[in-house]
């Protein structure tokens, strides 16, 4: 085939979605997806909604507006139909979906050739919000309302008949229950309706027009309005709006504990397209206002409306790249790209392409990996509390804010979690998500009267000051946890590489304690035991039965298994007490 001009533009095209393809389909975890799994469960044990919260011990009976009702049916689902993996293809069709959308948005203004640096580069700035969650619906749809709305300024026309309006409150109405993203959507129709009303309003002013009868902009009104409406077709009608109070009540708190909240970094290699895209948006403008060029005011309105959101809030910056690329595309110039010459205009290409794949060279290895679903979570935690409900379950139980989902699909209903992702633990952020020292850490676990603690493995040690034998003082470090859970009032019941659980000694049978407790080999803190089982301090003996019991129980998956860690201890134990010197005792 000879590769002509057009050709070449074609096959760049094809090449620059691909790339923008492989962005999609990593396997990004999302820790919400488990307790979007529990409440599919219950919506297909109960034939509706959850109406009160059902996972938790916290909030218990707490009214809960699951507004995300329909995607998390969808995505259950598709996991029992094909696991993760299956979830992971969709997740990715839906985002590819929503840059395809794009594309033909930018082909209306005729800008569809350097799609082979834009699609990459949009991809990019959509990929830190890219992971599974019913957001991937919302950046879809929201994606077909810029094209929609677009296509409808460009060709004009006549008034829409009541049928596409009833198709608009449709798309809304159904958007509604998948996420409320729908919101963004329905800002955008404001927006073109503002953009539209000030256009016909500079006609009347110029006196272009002697009557000022709004025409355009009445059409995206009546659009805007069947959407509200039609927000309220849910399962919790008006009330679906009490949890974008939360959210703007919890703001602060969000903002500051939860990263996906947090206000844009310009330090942050993942935000890169984001700031690049805005200093381009914001460039474009202010060349449009100073050269006096005429320009749709809506698209004005939009970049600095979605740059604003984004900057307070990342996890919105996947909107603002899908709003303001193609209308920064329609505020360039036909002939842009006339004045520079050929060889510079090639070099300016393979600049920006190697800027991208530089970027996606230097996040993808965070990315990329075994298609495991959640590899921060620890099977094996599960199952053995799931063993042991019998004498755990009734425990105040305590998790941090990332666990709940995992932990809540897994042990629900013989056990009810601390907090989860879920909105109406806005309010708890505060006291759980930061740091605290012992003393706080005890007033927390006082407060709620937890009895049983899960808690990550995170290999934070501290020195801590201890005497053994004799009375000979040494100073070692040891695993931060043991100064905030002092082993005099918890016990630890099990460990891995990735999560351990602690119980409050007071609250349980002191035989079956003895059975399941870890009294030397604790997470982060065998190696520690060297020293006095050396001396003859610790027996040889009582370590072995723990070693025995711990490889016989360990049943977490290979990547979570501590086991190769006890293994490594006792074999390098027995070398040492080998050694003349050594006083180790076996009995």
């Amino acid at each position: 085939m000879k590769i002509t001009k057009d050709n070449f533009h074609k096959i760049a095209g094809l090449a620059g979605l691909v790339m923008a393809a492989s962005a999609f389909f990593l396997p990004l975890e999302n820790p919400d997806l488990f307790w979007y799994f529990s409440a599919a469960r219950y919506m297909a044990a109960h034939g509706g909604v959850p109406q009160t919260d059902f996972l938790s011990w916290t909030m218990q009976g707490r009214e809960w507006i699951n507004f995300e009702w329909l995607s998390q049916l969808i995505f259950y689902l598709l996991y029992k139909l094909g696991g993760f993996k299956l979830l992971v293809i969709f997740k990715g069709t839906i985002l590819l979906a929503a840059v395809l959308a794009i594309w033909r948005t930018a082909a209306l203004h005729g800008r569809q050739r350097p799609a082979w640096l834009y699609l990459p580069f949009l991809a990019a700035g959509m990929l830190p919000g890219g992971d599974l969650r019913a957001e991937t619906f919302s950046l879809f749809f929201f994606a077909l309302v810029i094209y929609g709305l677009e296509r409808s300024r460009l060709e004009g026309g006549g008034s829409p008949s009541p049928g596409k309006y009833l198709a608009a409150a449709g798309f809304f109405a159904l958007w509604t229950n998948l996420h409320a993203g729908y919101l963004y959507g329905l800002l955008l129709v404001f927006i073109y309706f503002a953009g539209s009303l000030a256009e016909e309003a500079l006609h009347f002013t110029r006196g272009r027009s002697s009557v000022f009868k709004p025409g355009r902009s009445v059409i995206y009104l009546k659009y805007f309005a069947s959407g509200l409406a039609a927000s309220l077709i849910n399962p919790y009608g008006w009330k679906i709006y009490k949890v974008i109070v939360n959210h703007q009540r919890s703001a602060a708190a969000m903002q500051e504990y939860i990263q996906e909240w947090r206000s844009f970094d310009v330090t942050s290699v993942y935000q890169a397209p984001y700031t690049v895209m805005l200093l381009g948006a914001c460039g474009l403008l202010l060349w449009r206002l100073f050269s006096a060029r005429r320009a749709f005011c809506g698209h004005f309105l939009a970049i600095l409306l979605f740059a604003y959101s984004a900057s307070l809030h990342c996890r919105f910056i996947p909107f603002f790249m899908l709003a303001a690329l193609p209308y920064s595309l329609a505020l360039l110039p036909r002939n842009a790209a006339q004045g520079i010459k050929k060889y510079a205009l090639l070099a300016l290409q393979i600049l920006a392409f190697s800027a991208l794949f530089r970027h996606y060279s230097h996040i993808w290895p965070n990315y990329t990996g075994r298609a495991d679903a959640f590899p921060a979570y620890s099977e094996g935690l599960s199952d053995f509390l799931k063993s042991h409900k019998d004498r755990l379950s009734k425990l105040g139980f305590y998790n941090y804010w990332g666990w709940g989902g995992f932990l809540g699909y897994k042990l629900y209903p013989d056990y009810k979690v601390f907090l989860d992702g879920r909105y109406i633990f806005h309010e708890m952020l505060g006291e759980t998500q930061s740091a605290p020292g012992p003393e706080k850490w005890k007033a927390l676990m006082d407060k709620y009267r937890v009895e049983l603690a899960v808690i990550p493995a995170d290999g934070k040690k501290i020195p801590i000051k201890g005497r053994i034998g004799g009375g000979r003082e040494l100073v070692l470090w040891r695993p931060a946890y043991l100064a905030r859970m002092p082993e005099k009032d918890w016990a630890v019941i099990y460990w891995d590489r990735r999560a351990l659980a602690l119980v409050r000694r007071s609250a349980v049978n002191a035989a079956w304690l003895k059975s399941v407790e870890y009294q030397y080999l604790r997470s982060g803190d065998c190696r520690n035991m060297f020293i006095p089982a050396l001396e003859g301090h610790i027996k040889i003996s009582a370590l072995e039965k723990e070693a025995r019991r711990f490889l016989r129980d360990d049943k977490a998956a290979y990547d979570t298994s501590a086991g190769a860690e006890v293994r490594y201890f006792m074999n390098a134990l027995k070398d040492l007490c080998a050694d003349k010197s050594a006083k180790c005792r076996l009995y």
